[in-house]
């Protein structure tokens, strides 16, 4: 029979048996909280970078953050806005890819990707994007306004115009908005509304020679001439003159039967640019028109008609209407 002693022996050994076995205290794992308090530093002194405009300091420390922790997103989109604010397009569009791919519901990874593959001309690729960063913020202007300007590029105004009116509408305020609204109503035909979006626009934001330009032709297409004639002045106002606007002007006065202004428009028009071949017509037109109204007694208009309308070939052979003039009429 076992002792007490020997009973309360082997009750040890079982209870021991039984007892779990001593596991080592757990190691710590990932980084250190002295390493996340540097990692912080560094994104901060990165993203103050950026702010400041500092994009060649931003690309360093952004990279020296993606060294250390190659899956941070905001690191990834860091690094493309600081290529995008260099023009670096072709270092930025994979920086943003990354950051899509590690994280595709972030918007501004799908609208950083979105812009430079625009930029970069990848359209197809660039709508995708575009439709990512609408879906993940269905609000945002941005994002409507990349897919009208790629669909514009790719010559679809008609895909264009429901994001155009969409980005009008969540930005009023935006002329860049109506600017593009204005493109896409006029890729798509309607004349009158693509006007009234380039007006509402000079309303909202400063005046620019493309959006003159803008107004200026739309108002060529509905034959509103005085406009196109107060327009064309405006546009030399801002940026001097310019071969295309006095070209337009000549055309209009022509139009209103003020062929002597006519004239003088499409003859500043080729002072400016010898080379533009439209207002060598033009000048041509109102010369003869001179000399056919004198019943062809002026030579000096039928000396200039001719010489306009062969300059005008020589430049541009391809005018099987000023050919026609050339012969019909001798010159």
């Amino acid at each position: 029979m076992p002792t007490e002693l020997t009973r309360v022996a082997i009750i040890s050994l079982l209870l021991g048996a039984c007892a779990a076995p001593q596991e080592a205290p757990p190691q710590p794992t990932g980084p250190s909280e002295a390493e996340l308090a540097e990692r912080a530093i560094r994104m901060h002194d990165a993203s103050s970078s950026l702010e400041r405009g500092e994009y060649q300091e931003a690309v360093v420390l952004f990279q020296e953050v993606l060294d250390v922790e190659p899956e941070s997103v905001p690191a990834w989109i860091g690094l493309g806005d600081a290529h995008a604010g260099l023009e670096e397009w072709i270092a930025a569009e994979p920086s943003y890819a990354t950051a899509a791919k590690l994280d595709p519901g972030s918007y501004d990874a799908q609208l950083g990707h979105g812009t430079s593959l625009q930029i970069l001309e990848r359209f197809s690729d660039a709508v995708g994007a575009f439709h990512r960063a609408l879906v993940i913020r269905p609000r945002s202007e941005d994002a409507a306004l990349g897919l009208t300007t790629t669909y514009l590029q790719m010559g679809e105004p008609d895909l264009a115009l429901p994001f155009a009116k969409r980005a009008v509408s969540l930005d009023d305020a935006n002329g860049l908005g109506w600017v593009a609204f204005g493109a896409a109503l006029e890729g798509s035909g309607d004349q009158e509304a693509a006007l009234r979006a380039y007006l509402s626009a000079a309303e909202r934001m400063p005046p620019s020679p493309q959006l003159l330009r803008n107004i200026l032709y739309s108002y060529v297409r509905l034959k509103h001439y005085r406009q196109v004639i107060g327009t064309a002045r405006s546009l030399e106002s801002l940026e001097g003159p310019s071969p295309d606007a006095l070209e337009r002007s000549g055309w209009a006065w022509f139009k209103l039967g003020e062929y002597d202004r006519s004239a003088a428009a499409y003859r500043r028009s080729t002072n400016v640019d010898p080379g533009w071949w439209r207002a060598w017509n033009g000048l041509g037109v109102t010369a003869l028109n001179r000399w056919l109204l004198s019943g062809r007694t002026d030579i000096n208009a039928r000396e200039e008609a001719s010489n306009a309308l062969r300059r005008s070939l020589q430049l541009n052979k391809k005018q099987t209407k000023v050919v026609d003039l050339v012969s019909r009429y001798g010159l």
